[in-house]
């Protein structure tokens, strides 16, 4: 048993699953929940049928996307002294993980609905991984192509591909190109953030291996303006895109409050900060909480809201796709509100008892003076009021 649970663990490892379980997984879920809403896909078989095999195959492509990464990096990784994922597999384990990999990316695709256009952005996809990944092309070397192949082959691409798939099984005739152009270009931005973010954690590294990155060329200023105007240009055009989905979905608006706060935090954050270096700061991490937290949750309340039969998709979305830090400070709350309502109705309880012990106290005495108006001292006579009519009724 340890010996399998080991092995699970260098899996995750070397397919990098905590890096995306996290991160594109729960940006591509919530697209498809919000697939559902927009193309108004009724709940059926087929359709959580169209959900899973969409989960699979996303989670094939992420994976084949890291381990392409992984194994094309051990000379650059080992020149850095940074621990490559796939040393820690052998090589014949190395050949059957690929194996599953490839399963998972493209087994659904038998179930799934595709035509030319979805062959063709499958082969982009895998076309972008291996343009910056693979020797002698290796366009990761290229500090400027490879920040645009990495946003387009991270965000871009998976979005096109889950809505045009969503758009093939519900037969509609209408694109929604104004707002599959916008959603996209957002995401191109997000995912151009996060490489910039990426390339910033692994500077030293990358200055070991000789790896000439974005950051490392333009310098910290830049690098600092450059992410700046980048994440306010997501929060602003997150507004549009929101926008555009509310005109089809009204209750999509509440989408608006989450970016309001975001963009409130990222301006105070800024404020506060000396320099508005931002480079190593949370600040720049803040349109993640929207893509991979906020975003997600909202749309599938939505769309339980359009049918409660999607409900059973909760527990599932929080389990697989929430880390439990984020659920902590609702679990705190959850706490102190449960405490709150049993010391309330521990008060409750104790008025009540109170206020029974009154009335009947009230009672008995009213009782009582009743009594002796008549000239019977129930006290004197240890009987009570029942009693003592049974006893002139002679009742047993």
């Amino acid at each position: 048993m340890q010996f399998t649970l080991q092995k699970y663990r260098i899996l995750l490892l070397a397919t990098r699953a905590k890096d995306w379980r996290f991160s594109f997984i729960p940006q591509i879920f919530g697209n498809l929940y919000l697939w559902l809403i927009l193309f108004d896909i009724p709940f059926s078989i087929s359709s959580v049928l169209l959900l899973i095999l969409s989960l699979i195959t996303s989670f094939g492509f992420a994976a084949l996307g890291y381990f392409i990464n992984e194994f094309f990096d051990k000379e650059d990784d080992e020149n850095s002294n940074k621990v490559n994922k796939l040393k820690l597999v052998s090589s014949i384990n190395q050949f059957w993980l690929f194996v599953l990999i490839l399963l998972f990316t493209f087994l659904p695709w038998y179930f799934l609905p595709f035509n030319n256009i979805s062959v063709i952005l499958i082969l982009t996809q895998i076309a972008l991984f291996i343009l910056y990944c693979v020797p002698p092309i290796r366009l990761k070397k290229n500090a400027y192509l490879a920040v645009v192949l990495d946003a387009l082959y991270a965000y871009t691409i998976p979005l096109l591909l889950s809505y045009y798939t969503y758009f093939l099984f519900a037969g509609s005739n209408t694109i929604y190109f104004s707002f599959l152009f916008t959603y996209s270009f957002l995401l191109f931005i997000a995912g151009f953030r996060n490489i910039i973010i990426h390339y910033i954690n692994d500077i030293f590294k990358d200055k070991l291996s000789g790896t000439k990155t974005l950051p490392r060329i333009i310098g910290v200023r830049k690098t600092n303006t450059l992410l700046k105007i980048i994440l306010y240009s997501e929060l602003f055009i997150s507004t549009i895109v929101i926008i555009l989905v509310t005109l089809k979905q009204s209750i999509l608006c509440l989408l608006f409050i989450i970016v309001l706060y975001l963009i409130y935090k990222a301006i105070k954050q800024t404020r506060n900060l000396k320099d508005e270096i931002i480079v190593n700061r949370p600040i720049r991490h803040i349109p993640d909480l929207y893509y991979q937290v906020f975003a997600p949750v909202i749309i599938l309340f939505a769309l339980i809201l359009n049918n409660i039969n999607w409900f059973f998709l909760f527990p599932i979305h929080i389990a697989l796709f929430v880390p439990f830090f984020r659920l902590q400070p609702i679990i705190s709350w959850l706490h102190r509100i449960s405490f709150k309502i049993y010391y309330i109705l521990t008060l409750l309880k104790l008025y009540y008892i109170m206020i029974r012990q009154l009335l009947s106290w009230i009672v008995n005495y009213t009782i009582f003076f009743l009594f002796l108006l008549i000239g019977v001292n129930l006290k004197n006579r240890k009987t009570s009021a029942l009693g003592y009519i049974k006893t002139k009724l002679k009742i047993k």
